[in-house]
């Protein structure tokens, strides 16, 4: 009796994402995209702050 709910332990445990190669592919690419995004994000904020920065040198040589 143990030894099947060992089993059936085993097998519960081993259907998550994380114990296949196809399930943690996913997870790694999910956070791939996450971090691609904030990195967007952030590419936009620092071109808006350099063309700001532009626009005001460009404003105080006039």
């Amino acid at each position: 009796m143990k030894t099947v709910i060992i089993m059936l332990l085993f097998i519960v445990v081993s259907c998550g994402k994380e114990s296949s190669p196809e399930g943690r592919s996913q997870i790694r690419d999910s956070r791939l995209q996450e971090q691609f995004d904030s990195l967007k994000i952030e590419n936009k904020q620092i071109k808006e702050d350099l063309d700001l920065i532009i626009e005001k040198l460009n404003i105080k040589k006039k």
